[in-house]
């Protein structure tokens, strides 16, 4: 009889993969944000991005900070070589409204219709008016005086706060002109526009309320290049006649995703 076969052994068993390490996260929106270490004009499209949950260390969009052009190629470009430029799949951004715009855009923070991102934007427009009238009396990069601050906040030689707005007091117009006339244009529900948070808010958040400290900064800086209007205090003292304005400013300030953002974006150049 031929002899029995011998059933083969069975291969031993391979040994357990590793687990791969945890892949560094993806830039979920596909949006890169160029600009100097600092706050600036970049701050507004952070704040939003913050607002919809999206922060650059977990992988919502990349936040790059440059302490010099040199390695920016054509990146700068569409803002005429300048900074800020927004990157994404599309192509290149420049100019921080039209940045402001597409990051609103995308992130369902621009109203819902055309008419509601029309009003967002005329709120845009009132608080570079706003500041243009400041830097009629304290020019970009000059310490501002008391007089040229108590000027600003208080002075009531506009008077006109409703109905068709007098010519003749145009030079006049400063703080509680333009305030409050944005008084009677927001909602009273402690959103802008729309009933709901929007570029418009984060814009007045960011006109009227975000301050670094001393802590906060990687080189002392002057209060008047750290707050806003050169003074939280007079900013906050001058807001409380415009309640609705002050409530628009408290819905991104309360915001969860936003003190996230605020405790943890670090030191600033400014």
């Amino acid at each position: 009889m031929a002899p029995k076969r011998k059933t083969p052994a069975k291969p031993a068993a391979a040994p357990a993969k590793k687990a791969k390490a945890a892949a560094a996260p993806a830039n979920e929106t596909g949006i890169t944000l160029h600009y100097w270490p600092g706050r600036g004009l970049m701050e507004v499209p952070r704040l939003m991005m913050a607002i919809a949950g999206k922060f650059p260390d977990k992988g919502g969009y990349e936040d790059s900070r440059k302490s010099d052009t040199s390695d920016t190629g054509a990146l700068l470009e569409a803002n005429l070589g300048r900074m800020p430029t927004l990157e994404c799949d599309k192509g290149t951004i420049g100019q921080s409204a039209a940045i402001n715009f597409y990051v609103a855009s995308e992130l369902d923070l621009m109203g819902a219709s055309t008419f509601e991102a029309a009003q967002i934007i005329a709120i845009s427009e009132h608080l570079k008016e706003l500041r243009t009238a400041y830097t009629s009396l304290v020019p970009y990069g000059s310490e501002p005086d008391k007089k040229a601050l108590d000027t600003f906040f208080d002075s009531k030689a506009a008077s006109d706060y409703s109905g068709p707005a007098d010519r003749s007091q145009m030079k006049e117009r400063y703080f509680k002109w333009f305030v409050g006339r944005m008084e009677g244009q927001v909602g009273d529900d402690g959103f802008a526009v729309g009933g709901k948070l929007s570029l418009a808010d984060v814009l007045l958040f960011s006109a009227f309320a975000d301050s670094l400290t001393e802590e906060d900064m990687v080189n002392p800086v002057p209060v008047h290049r750290r707050e806003p209007y050169a003074s939280l205090k007079r900013t906050q003292k001058a807001l409380a006649a415009y309640p609705k304005v002050k409530a628009c400013i408290a819905s991104v300030a309360e915001n969860k995703n936003v003190k996230t953002w605020l405790a943890s974006r670090g030191k600033q150049l400014f």
